[in-house]
């Protein structure tokens, strides 16, 4: 018995990923100092995705088209958002997104430390748990360090002594299937896919 098929998901390449001063990540260079354009204005760090990373997106929406999904939930920043509209974008049946915050980057919901990060992804997974009918089957886009929070809460592992103990490359798809055979069982939990990448070509790789 399938209780929950949930499919995890890092946002696809954004203007943050890229270095600007030819070293560190945009999101490292002071906001004075960052092009215009980048970024949509609405909050700081939330930064638009790259032409690759639509293409990743785009890429992802392809191979999951297959798939009908009972719901689509992402990060209201707009590179999560963005890659998940492109996956909604070939759903064979129509479906929403639902805008969840708690799915935010570990900063964007303030400084925070890695307790309260960890205490925020098991909140996240036990939500998945509880609000989700037997047999669903659920896709969350996120963003990297996070989603390494995220598994480790719905694999009922500790929370990571790093940031990247689980390592998310631009748009890789994980899937995390809870099922029991007996009575409903939370603890009955399997990792299908870790970060695969196989819907995009080697070039496209990023990290």
């Amino acid at each position: 018995m399938i209780l929950l098929d949930l499919y995890l998901v890092r946002h696809g390449q954004s203007y943050g990923n890229l270095p600007l001063n030819g070293v560190e990540p945009a999101h490292h260079v002071p906001l004075k100092e960052r092009p215009p354009g980048i970024e949509t204005g609405q909050m700081e760090d939330d930064w638009y995705l790259t032409p690759l990373g639509q293409q990743q997106a785009k890429a992802l929406g392809e191979r999951l088209s297959a798939l009908q999904f009972d719901v689509i939930i992402c990060s209201p920043l707009e590179r999560a958002h963005a890659t998940a509209k492109a996956v909604q974008a070939r759903q064979p049946q129509p479906i929403a997104l639902k805008i969840e915050r708690d799915v935010l980057e570990i900063h964007d919901c303030g400084t925070g430390t890695p307790e309260e990060w960890h205490a925020r992804a098991l909140r996240v997974a036990s939500a998945l748990r509880g609000d989700s009918p037997p047999g669903a089957r659920i896709l969350v886009v996120a963003h990297g360090a996070f989603n390494g929070y995220l598994l480790s809460a719905l694999l009922g592992m500790p929370g990571p002594t790093h940031l990247f103990k689980f390592w998310n490359n631009n748009t890789g798809l994980s899937r995390i299937l809870f099922h029991s055979e007996e009575h409903p069982k939370w603890d009955h939990v399997r990792l299908c896919q870790m970060n695969d990448l196989s819907h995009l070509k080697p070039e496209m790789i990023t990290t």
